[in-house]
């Protein structure tokens, strides 16, 4: 066998890369070029145009000084110095430039704002503060208006309640402020600029424009509010979205999409200029025990008397929530910000690290220190696999949803190691109805999923990609659900490959054993795959249920659900020649205990 492809190397910057770094520290600012996860997006930034202005990030700063205050607690009106992590982070939001051709000036690189960070480290404060900045210090020769969004008026409302005790500490700002009641709620004028509270109710945000402060954005619910609310800044040369929030439990939010595009564009698998994000948080496989996974998710946290947070009750809050099992997800949520999105999920449960033991994530990876793997991602080609036998799992879809079809390579040489990868088609008219809520364009443009013209999934083509597909193999079986209309399919696929075709019970009889054997080699990192991010989304998609005998099967999502499993079931269905011991791996875990640590 061909040895999988070994991990790349980092990327070595261009000359005018380095060109551009030359003159970033000739003017003083190459610090302000991120090191690590985000290094790409800035780098891509440069080539663009854009530069660091640190006169913007002082002025700025030289307003939270003199303006910032505490208006609550036994903070209550005390000077409001920002913390470390505080001053970097908006620094480098209120400071990255970019020359607009259309407005004729520099304007603010970052549209898009999003910190997610634990509670009690000072989000509410933070983000008054960069309001009353864009109200009163960042207005100047033009008109502005602000909203403060939350899921109800009332939530919203208690944000600009802090910025309305910062200005009204502040004399110099209060003397020229109206503080008045619109319709039951707090609103403020400065001149003709206008700061309003909306809720999460999309005709509440209809025709309004100007910057954007978001809050609680992980109890929104839908994206229809959010969709909405992005159009405010079109009018704007510098409109700015701005949101500080924790972790949430639903994957299917705005919250999530804005954390994965976080990740994402820190990675450098994802390019957007004007999106500037950060997340403080454990990673899943850190003790949630230790003290030092306490600091790393909390910036805010020391034993200092200007620590907002102080370590004393955190340590307490953890005594409390670790022996009531009610509070513990609650905590990993809110104190570690951890995302619970998967516990209920079939890996959520079946893996010590629920999807992360899957696939961790290239950040992640690249991050870590240990010099075992984290997860079951190995970089491996399909061209390293030509010639190998193989079998096929294949789920085919209603008319309008995915298809999946999944190979399973067992490695001749080391017969315990399994190497799976996936093909997925899509209706094109599906992708663009369900864009704004899966991120199917991004993985269209990067070769994940193959749409089909029209509203309907188009068969043959689908047959003639999987003949295209299966040629440098040897499949020498493939299994389908018998329940799906895939007689043809099926049929035409076998008759022009030789694969013996065999349906597959979508039962507890049929799942029960290859699952068991599934999590088994996941938790001993055997069964490999090469980053497939859709493979990926849908194995967290996938809910399992369990009869009296321990069996499982996947549960199928219902009609018109978004949230779609083909590619689990594909992959569990080519499994199954593990489990009937065609091959030695169903022999070797006869023989081998597990130990899940």
């Amino acid at each position: 066998m061909t040895n999988p492809k070994p991990k790349r190397p980092k990327r070595a910057p261009t000359a005018r890369v380095l060109e551009l770094r030359s003159q970033a520290k000739r003017d003083g600012w190459l610090k302000w070029i991120r090191q690590g996860p985000g290094e790409e997006a800035d780098e891509r930034a440069m080539l663009g145009g854009c530069w660091f202005s640190q006169h913007r990030a002082d002025h700025w700063l030289d307003f939270a000084d003199k303006y910032g205050t505490l208006t609550e607690g036994a903070w209550l009106g005390q000077k409001f110095d920002l913390l470390d992590w505080q001053a970097e982070d908006t620094s480098r939001l209120f400071g990255w430039q970019k020359h607009s051709p259309e407005w004729g000036y520099p304007v603010r690189r970052f549209k898009f704002w999003y910190e997610e960070v634990p509670k009690k480290n000072g989000k509410t404060p933070l983000l008054a503060l960069i309001g009353n900045y864009l109200f009163f210090g960042d207005s100047f020769g033009r008109q502005i208006n602000l909203f403060t969004c939350a899921t109800t008026r009332k939530q919203a409302e208690r944000l600009l309640k802090h910025s309305v005790r910062q200005v009204k500490n502040a004399p110099e700002l209060a003397a020229y402020t109206q503080i008045r009641k619109l319709e039951g709620f707090l609103s403020l004028q400065f001149g003709d600029n206008e700061w309003f509270v909306t809720s999460s109710d999309p005709d509440s945000a209809d025709g309004v424009n100007g910057h954007c402060l978001a809050d609680e954005v992980h109890r929104w619910r839908g994206y229809q509010f959010f969709n909405t609310l992005r159009w405010m800044l079109a009018s704007q040369p510098e409109g700015l979205f701005a949101a500080i929030t924790t972790a949430g439990n639903d994957p299917d939010t705005v919250c999530r999409q804005l954390h994965d595009k976080t990740l994402a564009i820190d990675a450098g698998t994802q390019t957007d200029e004007a999106f500037l994000g950060k997340i403080y948080a454990a990673d899943p496989t850190d003790d949630p025990h230790n003290e030092a996974t306490w600091f790393k998710a909390n910036p805010s946290l020391g034993t200092s008397a200007d620590a907002p947070l102080k370590l004393s009750s955190f340590r307490q809050d953890y005594e409390t929530a670790k022996v009531d099992p009610t509070q513990w997800h609650d905590w990993l949520q809110l104190r570690l910000n951890l995302w619970q999105t998967n516990q209920d999920s079939w890996l959520g449960k079946a893996l010590p690290f629920g999807l992360a033991s899957w696939d961790a994530g290239e950040l992640k990876r690249s991050e870590s220190n240990d010099r075992d793997p984290i997860d079951c991602f190995e970089d491996f080609t399909l061209e390293s696999l030509h010639g190998m036998p193989c079998v096929l799992g294949f789920d085919g879809a209603t008319v309008r949803d995915t298809t999946a079809a999944v190979l399973s390579f067992v490695d001749p040489d080391q017969p315990d190691i399994v190497r799976v990868t996936p093909k997925f088609w899509l209706p094109e008219n599906t992708a663009i109805k369900q864009q704004e809520t899966i991120p199917y364009r991004e993985w269209i443009a990067d070769g994940l999923i193959k749409t089909t013209p029209g509203d309907a999934v188009d068969f043959r083509t689908i047959l003639d990609d999987l003949i295209d597909w299966l040629e440098p193999f040897r499949c020498h079986r493939l299994y389908f659900d018998p329940n799906f209309q895939a007689e043809w399919l099926t049929q035409e696929l076998a008759d022009a490959t030789g694969a013996e075709r065999v349906g597959f019970p979508q039962t507890f009889v049929g799942y029960g054993p290859v699952i068991r054997i599934a999590e088994t080699m996941m938790i001993r990192r055997q069964l490999r795959h090469n980053g497939h991010r859709v493979l990926t989304w849908q194995l967290g998609n996938t809910t399992a249920r369990t009869n009296a005998n321990g069996d499982k099967r996947p549960v199928k999502p219902p009609e018109g659900e978004k949230k779609k499993i083909d590619g689990s079931c594909a992959m569990l269905m080519s499994l199954q020649d593990v489990v009937t011991g065609d091959g030695e791996l169903a022999d070797y875990y006869d023989d081998h205990d597990v130990e899940v640590l």
